[in-house]
């Protein structure tokens, strides 16, 4: 028997979340995976390591998320270290909603997530060494952030984590 969707409301993350009543409790810990894996990946942001460097353990997104984003995150954070350069600012808060929750899913559990976080308050890229701002203007036209993301989450071996996340750039949340 294959679960049925559900929706949710838009939940919180503090480290002591509880289950929130509006999310599927079979889904909880899926989101909670997701919100971690938010945190962390905007901790990694904060001060990007260089391959080969360990991640402070508040840093450590590779504990929350699987390939494809396991691979493309990392991939974004060496290219930041190389540069020297590190995020800085608050980037919002996530806001995660299930759209579908399938647990017969193969070849792992599914939880898809839509997120509309709340804007960004000054995330901006910034010199490592200087602190000098070196964020770029977004081409003309560009529609302003917060964009609605889908994010898949597996669980594989009783883990759960992020294995992609889909950002529709085109089109703002609805706020």
């Amino acid at each position: 028997m294959k679960p049925t969707a559900s929706t949710s409301s838009p939940m919180t993350y503090s480290p002591a979340s509880s289950p929130t009543p509006t999310i599927d409790p079979k889904a909880q810990p899926a989101v909670d995976a997701y919100l971690a894996y938010m945190n962390a990946s905007n901790s990694a942001q904060r001060k990007p390591q260089a391959l080969g460097q360990d991640f402070a353990p508040s840093a450590d997104y590779t504990k929350y998320s699987f390939d494809p984003e396991r691979s493309d995150f990392s991939a974004f954070i060496y290219q930041l270290s190389s540069h020297g350069l590190k995020m800085d600012g608050d980037p919002g808060r996530s806001r995660p909603e299930v759209r579908t929750l399938d647990l017969a899913a193969k070849p792992h559990p599914l939880v898809v997530l839509t997120d509309c976080p709340t804007p960004a308050i000054k995330w901006d890229a910034h010199e490592g060494k200087t602190g000098k701002d070196v964020s770029v203007a977004p081409p003309s036209g560009t529609v302003p952030s917060p964009y609605r993301t889908t994010v898949q989450v597996i669980n594989d071996e009783g883990h759960w984590g992020v294995s992609k996340i889909t950002t529709d750039a085109s089109r703002r949340c609805s706020e």
